[in-house]
């Protein structure tokens, strides 16, 4: 029975570094998914940002498109524009059915 008792022991002793180990990484986990979740956010947030300021950009493009008498830019202006009322008509269409 005595030599039993010492791998007894350390089975214990494992089992009990075991479980340590889980809760450790149990709160690790906890963490880190926390901090998932805010840089989720903090994306959805970013990206709303990009979309706004990406058609702030094309509105600063069509109007100096149409200040400028460049004929790169004047183009650039004209088919924004037309993109524009291509987009307006397509609506326009969806609400008459």
């Amino acid at each position: 029975m005595e030599s039993i008792l010492p791998y007894i022991v350390d089975l214990k002793e494992r089992v009990n570094l075991l479980a340590a180990s889980h809760q450790e990484m149990k709160v690790e986990n906890q963490m880190l998914s926390s901090e998932r979740g805010g840089l989720l956010n903090k994306i959805d947030v970013l990206e709303v940002e990009i979309k706004e300021l990406k058609k702030r950009v094309e509105i600063v493009d069509v109007a100096q498109g149409m200040s400028v008498k460049d004929v790169n830019s004047v183009g650039v202006a004209r088919n924004r524009v037309n993109s524009l009322i291509r987009q307006i008509d397509k609506c326009i269409a969806l609400l008459n059915e």
